[in-house]
């Protein structure tokens, strides 16, 4: 063999060999590397729990909601609302009040704390059944006769005059309300609810009113009547409180 094509030989042998030779080890991660991705992997498992929780609550909300507005729509409660009545009515909460609505005949006289009539303070027994009496004549007092620009100053003579006296004293509250006849523009209603007597019986007293507007267009008082409200219960013939 020729020196030249013996050492060309020996050459390529050489770098077969270094070609075949082992790979060279693969660097190793770094631990503090490692133990970083393991917690970053538990944040997002806890992350993905958290939000199939809140999927969970939200389509809840969302089926109560479209059932409260199922039942606002048609007056019908939902079947599993543990409060509805069989005639489709829900029982409202022992705190609830259900006033009556306002600028009607009902909401004219609705005295909202007779609704809650408890003697305060003092234990109340369980032979007492707080109550309304009926309605009974009332005498306008005379200084309020005459006639008024509107019904409005019409009612706050007749408060003045029959309960102003004893606010503060005898007597907590007095609320004044004016209902106009929706059919007649000359009539008016007006009531004088009072609150809060310092008296172990009536607990307080509504007065009911007809005003009527005069040819020359200004107001005067009508027929009045009267009702208590007692704290023990209401005589049998329903005219005084006992």
């Amino acid at each position: 063999m020729r020196p030249r094509h013996a050492l060309a030989t020996l050459s390529v042998l050489l770098l077969i060999a270094a070609g075949c030779g082992p790979d060279e080890p693969e660097p190793q991660a770094d631990p503090a590397d490692q133990e970083r991705i393991a917690e970053l992997e538990a944040s997002l498992a806890e992350a993905e729990e958290r939000i199939r929780d809140l999927e969970v609550d939200n389509e809840n909300l969302q089926a109560a909601l479209e059932a409260a507005q199922d039942a606002d729509e048609d007056g019908t409660p939902d079947e599993d609302d543990p409060d509805a009545d069989p005639n489709g009515d829900t029982e409202p909460a022992d705190t609830a009040i259900d006033p009556a609505q306002q600028r009607t005949a009902e909401g004219l006289i609705d005295q909202l704390r007779a609704r809650i009539l408890q003697a305060e303070d003092r234990e109340v027994p369980d032979e007492w059944e707080p109550g309304s009496t009926m309605w009974q004549p009332f005498e306008v007092p005379s200084a309020v006769a005459g006639t008024y620009d509107t019904p409005g100053e019409v009612m706050t003579a007749l408060a003045t005059e029959i309960e102003a006296a004893a606010l503060g004293t005898e007597q907590w509250e007095t609320t004044i309300r004016v209902l106009l006849d929706e059919d007649d523009p000359d009539l008016a209603y007006g009531a004088v609810l009072s609150w809060g007597f310092l008296d172990d019986s009536v607990a307080g007293r509504d007065v009911r009113i007809t005003l009527t507007r005069t040819s020359d267009g200004r107001w005067e008082p009508g027929g009045a009547e009267q009702r208590f409200h007692c704290r023990r219960g209401v005589s049998d013939d329903g005219e005084v409180c006992v």
